[in-house]
């Protein structure tokens, strides 16, 4: 049976080198170059030892931001499958979470910048259809984040001898940021992933494992993870 084993797996293993070795020499055209636009959440988790404490930014059990992801891809290969995988995105998180409303406030939105940097391994399928695995690094910023009313109102004014009326916004609020209760700007995060591409179309997948301490509770480490779903238009500029 061990020699079974072993003969069947030396047999695909065989097949499936003569078929990338075929599409490696020339057969696979990658598309290095991306436009991304997809969905992320993000949440933190707190190792207590006997549990873990799932929240959101204000403490809300098992909630998360949620928002969009946008940015430039660059994900070169070797002719063997083995490349580079990074980019620079850009990230908006929006939240009508109760406690925003309690604050008296409409809405949370906050602003990140983003940037993997990965390795990856390419298995072409055909001339123009791939898998590939990727690993590595993210490095995260949130920029800033603002507390906002969608709504002001109409006051009446005077201004040299004339009376007029103006729209006035009600004021914004901004996020502090590693203050102890609150996450820190940045956030290092371990991230494994997947992306399926047709042509010039791909799907992909990746979770992040947060790395850096947020310091919500003294003694406790507090990791920031981040899920990401993406569509992308992929392409090479010798087209």
């Amino acid at each position: 049976m061990k020699k079974f084993l072993l003969l069947s797996f030396w047999a695909v293993t065989a097949l499936t080198a003569n078929a990338q070795s075929a599409l490696f020499s020339g057969g696979h055209e990658d598309a290095p170059y991306g436009i991304v636009l997809g969905y992320v959440n993000k949440g933190w988790s707190t190792d207590f030892g006997s549990y873990t404490w799932h929240e959101n930014l204000w403490g809300e059990k098992d909630k998360k931001l949620h928002g969009i992801q946008i940015g430039f891809q660059y994900a070169p290969c070797l002719p063997i499958g083995l490349g580079l995988d990074t980019g620079l995105f850009y990230e908006c998180y929006i939240s009508d979470s109760k406690v925003v409303h309690d604050y008296d406030f409409d809405n949370f939105s906050e602003h990140n910048l983003y940037v993997p940097i990965h390795a990856q391994w390419r298995f072409p399928l055909s001339r123009d259809i791939s898998f590939s695995v990727f690993g590595g690094i993210g490095l995260q910023w949130a920029m800033y984040g603002s507390y906002n009313c969608e709504y002001g109102e109409v006051v009446y004014d005077w201004s040299y001898g004339r009376p007029y009326y103006r729209y006035v916004s009600y004021p914004e609020a901004w996020q502090q940021y590693g203050k102890g209760e609150w996450p820190h700007h940045f956030n290092l995060q371990w991230e494994v992933g997947g992306r399926f591409r047709v042509k010039n179309f791909q799907i992909s997948a990746s979770y992040a494992f947060g790395a850096t301490n947020h310091d919500f509770y003294e003694g406790y480490k507090t990791r920031q993870n981040k899920l990401s779903i993406a569509l992308g238009y992929v392409f090479n500029l010798d087209d």
